[in-house]
């Protein structure tokens, strides 16, 4: 069946997709692609690249007959944008967070139940082919009993101003080490500091499983990496590179070469548009909305100048 997609927000990461649709164009058998974007500056360099581009999201799906959409707006839209969507009888794929409210993202869910189409969000790192074989590593045993995970994602960008870093990067290492840990989710909120733009979040996991998060925008190195150390070895996967990460054992790096042909991104959006609810990869309603819930409680508690707090998350 040839499909019609639209991509809502063009901007630095909607144009990823873009650009990652027309490279799966075929694969997919996309017939119809269109970019969506209501600056006119933006909108008029996509139809000088040659988008069909359109202005209104109100009317994107009936004048385009559309199966699909992507949502890559600022996250404060996210859920008003999706509702529409789901509601107008499209699937939708909406970037993390699908809310920065727990209470707006599972009546997304459920709004997508009550009219039967899928609803996904951005946890593309689950397609990170690094990240796949290493679960399935860990999976076996060869790391042993896994006893922290360390995520660390630090950006020269600005980030979105009106968007707070937990929201937006912090959500990706709590995603990967709910992956890593057996859909397992958090127990309580150890620590967390900073503020908005920058900050550390400490999570208590099942078995005294620690995960340690750090995130921030407009940092002077640019890093991007997690660890994970289990009793018998240590895990670092850089998650810039696709094509090996390295396992520490007695001393020695072993560098593990994976296939990295494709892009996390492609993968969650070939995932996507296969229109399975239930794919083995993807993280399943549940696991997003318990994800979201930790965040908006770390998010609550942090004050500008920094505070320590420990509290218990609602199981």
């Amino acid at each position: 069946m040839s499909l019609r997609v639209a991509v809502v927000g063009c901007g630095r990461w909607g144009s990823r997709h873009l650009k990652a649709l027309e490279r799966l164009q075929d694969h997919l058998d996309i017939e119809h692609l269109v970019a969506c974007d209501n600056d006119k500056i933006l909108a008029q360099s996509l139809r000088q690249a040659g988008y069909i581009v359109h202005d209104e999201a109100e009317s994107l799906v009936e004048e385009h007959r559309l199966d699909a959409v992507i949502v890559a707006t600022p996250n404060n839209t996210h859920y008003s944008l999706g509702k529409m969507f789901l509601e107008q009888g499209v699937h939708a794929l909406v970037e993390k967070p699908l809310s920065p409210q727990h209470d707006s993202a599972s009546s997304l869910v459920s709004i997508s139940v009550e009219n039967g189409k899928v609803l996904k969000t951005g946890f593309l790192l689950r397609f990170h082919p690094c990240v796949q074989d290493l679960h399935s590593k860990i999976r076996l045993g060869e790391l042993g009993a896994i006893e922290r995970i360390e995520y660390n994602r630090l950006t020269p960008r600005d980030g979105d101003p009106e968007s707070n870093c937990l929201d937006s990067l912090a959500i990706h290492g709590l995603d990967i080490a709910t992956l890593l840990l057996s859909e397992q989710s958090p127990m309580a909120i150890s620590s967390v500091v900073g503020d908005e733009r920058y900050s550390r979040l400490c999570l208590e996991f099942p078995y005294q499983v620690e995960v340690e998060i750090e995130v921030g925008w407009g940092r002077k190195e640019n890093v991007s990496e997690f660890r994970v150390h289990g009793s018998n070895g240590i895990a670092l996967v850089r998650l810039s590179e696709h094509d090996s990460y390295v396992i520490i054992q007695d001393g020695e790096n072993k560098h593990v070469a994976v296939d990295g042909d494709q892009a996390p991104l492609d993968g969650q959006l070939v995932d996507f548009l296969t229109f399975d609810s239930k794919t083995a990869i993807a993280a399943s309603t549940g696991s997003i909305l318990r994800t979201i819930d930790c965040i908006e409680q770390a998010r609550l508690k942090l004050a500008s100048q920094g505070v320590e707090t420990s509290r218990e998350l609602k199981r």
